[in-house]
């Protein structure tokens, strides 16, 4: 009987080809094992920004009605504990997809899950630690009023005062940044002279801030950025901003053999490079290709099946918590730079990423935000 994989796949603004692009990464990676011959049935469904109850609805008309033999799904951190009771009240396997703007709980553990996600939290940590260590103790927290709103300026902050900084200067902007001319911040940060700027935005607001520090002649200033402000999928000009760093589990200008093998082979078969959301789809494939090899089948305790294992991906080994989420134990430090091609976020260092079980219990009892969609699903 053929694999059955029901697909709950949201929309995006920054990422408009969102879906094609996962289904993309996941169809390729059976191509490349060799496997093509048995990609599963898939089962796709649209769930707008993954929030309020359409995952939760799409994911038991998999189970109830499509009776798949495992569910992908991304949903919105204020469903999530929902969603992760219906799967482990029903003992069905789902893989909950995710960037990481949001560190899991307690009550999204359960062996029926398997959380994949880019650790975009576990990062910023990473990233704060990083900046203490090499830049100063003096930081500024510059963040948007939407990529704030989650857990992603706590990790940087507590990565930096964990190793010694200490935050002299914090600017939010305003909701509709299209108007804000952040002479404030500006001013901000040259009343405070910070060692180091985080800067948390993205987007079309990110392009917005580069320029504006660009024209500010801030190019004399650190900056350490989420990795989602300098993705390359759009930021297509030179803003002539340097010193911009981020600390990420991936790099597509990473000479890491297996990265180098995903971007070769996805660029044949799709005439286009990929971007985190082919990334994705990619080592979810992976992941189902192993349950298949070794099992000849989906494991409905797939969270547990997976915890002790490890998967070679284009990120590096794949290696997975105790909350059953993966995760990839060394991380990239990326210089963003643009040279006659385009930006580049070229890896200048590797650190070590061992700090996530310690978000887990730092973040433990800290609400979520008011964002009802998961990150960066707009």
């Amino acid at each position: 009987m053929d694999t059955k994989i029901g697909i709950l796949l949201p929309k995006s603004d920054m990422f408009p080809t969102l879906a094609r692009d996962f289904l993309n990464g996941f169809n390729l990676s059976f191509k490349a094992s060799g496997m093509a011959h048995n990609i599963p049935k898939l089962i796709v469904d649209g769930i707008g920004n993954a929030a309020g109850d359409i995952p939760l609805r799409s994911a038991e008309k998999m189970i109830l009605q499509e009776n798949v033999d495992l569910t992908l799904a991304f949903c919105g951190f204020s469903k999530l504990e929902e969603l992760s009771t219906f799967f482990d009240s029903y003992k069905k396997p789902l893989i909950h997809l995710d960037l990481g703007g949001n560190v899991l709980k307690q009550v999204h553990k359960s062996p029926y899950i398997l959380h994949h996600s880019l650790n975009l939290c576990n990062s910023a940590y990473a990233a704060g630690k990083y900046a203490a260590d090499q830049f100063g103790k003096k930081g500024a927290l510059t963040a948007s009023f939407y990529d704030g709103g989650y857990h992603l300026s706590f990790s940087f902050v507590k990565g930096y005062t964990d190793n010694g900084g200490e935050i002299i200067y914090n600017y939010v902007g305003p909701m509709d940044y299209k108007t804000e001319d952040f002479t404030s911040m500006i001013r901000g940060l040259e009343e405070n002279q910070p060692d180091v700027v985080f800067t948390l935005f993205s987007y079309k607001e990110g392009a917005k801030v580069c320029k504006i520090l660009a024209d500010a002649s801030m190019t004399g200033m650190q900056f350490v950025s989420i990795p989602l402000m300098t993705d390359e999928y759009y930021n297509l000009e030179n803003y002539g901003l340097e010193n911009i760093i981020s600390v990420a589990s991936w790099s597509f200008d990473d000479e890491y053999s297996e990265m180098q093998h995903f971007l070769g082979i996805y660029r044949k078969l799709y005439a286009e490079s990929p971007n985190i959301f082919g990334l994705i789809g990619y080592e979810v494939g992976m992941l189902i290709i192993k349950c298949l090899q070794d099992k000849q089948k989906i494991p409905a305790d797939i969270g547990a099946y997976f915890k002790n294992l490890s998967i070679n991906t284009p990120r590096g080994v794949l290696a997975f918590t105790d909350y059953f989420e993966s995760h990839i134990p060394i991380l990239k430090v990326r210089r963003f730079q643009y040279n006659q091609t385009g930006y580049h976020n070229t890896v200048i260092d590797r650190i070590e990423a061992d700090d996530l079980e310690q978000l887990y219990q730092a973040l433990e009892e800290l609400p979520y935000s008011g964002w009802l969609n998961p990150y960066i699903c707009t």
